[in-house]
C-alpha cells in the first residue's frame, strides 16, 4: 500500500442545534441508537465547546482553526457576513495536500467558500435552506458516494452536515398528543428549562429531530463499513452549538456552546473511552491535518488535541481553557467568555436588559412558559463571573461577592489578553454591519 492510501479518510459530519442532547451524553433519547453504537467505537468528548453559539460564526472555527472575529465570521453567512477571502480552510488545505474533499448538505458559510471543495453535492445552500441538508437525505447521498465513486478509492475529505435539530422540530401530532399525557418527570427535561408541559411538547418533538439525525449518521456508518473503508477512516461527529432554547443556542452559557463530538479511527483511538479534558472545535482543524500528516499554518489560533485522543495527554504547557463569542446573530449583541475548570468569566460589552433570543427560539412554546423568568428577563450585568463546581447551572452571579474579587481580576485580565493576542477588534470599539451585512439575505438562523 502507497504512502497515499495509508493516510486516513476523514469523515466530518455536523448536526445543527444538537448540543449533547444525544443518547451517548446520557440523555434519554431512544431514537439515538446508530449514535451510541458509534460512541461504543469511539471517544467521546465530555467538556468540547464551540467557539460561538451561532451557526456560522461556529463553523467558521471548525474548518480555520480560527476564532470567528479573527476569520471575519461574526455573524450569520445568510444575514450577508463572510469569511475573510484569504482564509485558509480545511478542505482546501487537505485538496492541497492530495485529498479528493466532497460536500453534501447544510454548510452555512458565504458561497466563495465552495471553492474550497474538489466538488459540492447540487443541491447544496449556502443559506441553509436545501432540501440537502435534511439528515436523512444528506446521509443517503453521502453514503450512495461512498459506496460507488471512485474518488471514495483515495483519502478523501466528506464533510456532511445536517439541518436537523433545527426548528421547527418533526415531531407528529400523535407525538405531541401522548406527550401532553406525561406527568412531570416523566420525560427528561434539560435541567437549565422548566418542567412543564410546553416544554415536554418541544422536548418530545425534538427527539424526533434527533432520529433523523440518527439515521442520517447510520446510513454512513454502514456505507464506510460496506466498502471495507471504516479501518482507515477517520469520522467524527460533532454540533454547531447547544439546543435551539432559551438560556442555550445564542448564550455564552454551557448549555449554548458546550457541544457533541464523537471521534473514532480504529487502531488509533481507543474505542469506548472518554475525555473529560477542555477541548474547543477552534482545534479540530489542527487535529485533523495532524491525523492526516499535514504541518498546520501558523495562522491557526487552535490546538491538536490528536494526542489527548490517542492517549498519549495534551501537549506540556496547554492551559485548561476554552473562549467562547458572540458579536452578532439577528441582532448586535457583542459578548466574550473564558471557560476553566473552576470558572466561568463572560463579558457583555454592550447593555441590555435582558437575554437577547435568537427569534426561532424567542417565538417558542417554551420561552413563553418562562415569561417570568428572571433569568431570561432580568436586567443583564456588564461582567458575569460563575463558580461551576458550585453552581454548575450558571445562577450564581459573583461579580458583586466581595471574596470573589481576586478571581474576578484575574479573569478580566486574562480574557482581554486572548482578545489582544488574537486580534479582537471589539476592544477597539463597536463592530458595524458593513454593506454585505444586510437583513434582506434569508430568514434567521
Amino acid at each position: 500500500m502507497n504512502e497515499k492510501q495509508q493516510r486516513p479518510n476523514i469523515v466530518l459530519m455536523v448536526s445543527h442545534d444538537l448540543g449533547c442532547h444525544i443518547g451517548p451524553y446520557g440523555h434519554a433519547v431512544p431514537q439515538s441508537e446508530n449514535l451510541l453504537a458509534f460512541a461504543n467505537e469511539s471517544m467521546r468528548m465530555d467538556r468540547h465547546f464551540v467557539t460561538s453559539p451561532g451557526c456560522s460564526q461556529s463553523r467558521s472555527s471548525l474548518v480555520t482553526g480560527r476564532y470567528p472575529h479573527a476569520n471575519g465570521q461574526f455573524g450569520l453567512a445568510n444575514w450577508g457576513w463572510k469569511l475573510s477571502e484569504d482564509e485558509a480552510l480545511l478542505p482546501a488545505v487537505l485538496r492541497e495536500n492530495g485529498y479528493y474533499s466532497r460536500l453534501f448538505g447544510v454548510w452555512h458559510l458565504h458561497e466563495w467558500t465552495l471553492g474550497s471543495f474538489d466538488k459540492v453535492s447540487d443541491d447544496v445552500s449556502t443559506l441553509d435552506t436545501s432540501p440537502e441538508g435534511f439528515a436523512e437525505v444528506a446521509g443517503m447521498r453521502a453514503a450512495d458516494w461512498i459506496r460507488n465513486a471512485p474518488e471514495a478509492r483515495d483519502p478523501f475529505y466528506l464533510h456532511v452536515g445536517f439541518w436537523e435539530v433545527h426548528r421547527p422540530f418533526c415531531g407528529t401530532e400523535e407525538q405531541v398528543a401522548r406527550a401532553d399525557s406525561l406527568e412531570k418527570g416523566d420525560l427528561p427535561v434539560p435541567d437549565y428549562l422548566p418542567d412543564n408541559g410546553p416544554t415536554r411538547r418541544e422536548i418530545a418533538e425534538l427527539h424526533q429531530s434527533v432520529g433523523l439525525v440518527d439515521r442520517g449518521v447510520g446510513m454512513i456508518l454502514k456505507s464506510l463499513e460496506d466498502s471495507g473503508l471504516a479501518e482507515n477512516t477517520l469520522v467524527i461527529f460533532t454540533a454547531d452549538h447547544g439546543l435551539p432554547f432559551p438560556r442555550a443556542k445564542g448564550t455564552l452559557y454551557d448549555p449554548g456552546i458546550n457541544v457533541s463530538f464523537l471521534a473514532r479511527w480504529p487502531g488509533q483511538i481507543a474505542p469506548g473511552t472518554c475525555g473529560t479534558s477542555l477541548t474547543s472545535n477552534v482545534d479540530v482543524m489542527p487535529t485533523v491535518l495532524e491525523a492526516a500528516g499535514i504541518p498546520a499554518s501558523d495562522q491557526i489560533q487552535g490546538e491538536s488535541f490528536l494526542p489527548l485522543m490517542r492517549g498519549e495527554g495534551r501537549a506540556a504547557g496547554s492551559e485548561r481553557a476554552v473562549f467562547a463569542e458572540k458579536t452578532y446573530h439577528e441582532h448586535y449583541d457583542p459578548i466574550r467568555c473564558l471557560r476553566t475548570d473552576e470558572f466561568k468569566y463572560i463579558r457583555n460589552f454592550e447593555e441590555r436588559p435582558n437575554l437577547v433570543l435568537p427569534t426561532d427560539i424567542y417565538l417558542s412554546p417554551t420561552r413563553v412558559s418562562m415569561d417570568d423568568d428572571e433569568r431570561i428577563w432580568g436586567r443583564r450585568s456588564s461582567e458575569e463571573l460563575y463558580d461551576l463546581k458550585a453552581d454548575p447551572l450558571e445562577r450564581v452571579n459573583l461579580v458583586e461577592h466581595p471574596e470573589s474579587q481576586a478571581t474576578l481580576e484575574i479573569y478580566r485580565r486574562r480574557l482581554e489578553d486572548w482578545m489582544r493576542s488574537t486580534g479582537d477588534s471589539l476592544l477597539e470599539g463597536p463592530i458595524h454591519r458593513g454593506p454585505d451585512q444586510v437583513q434582506s439575505l434569508g430568514g434567521t438562523r
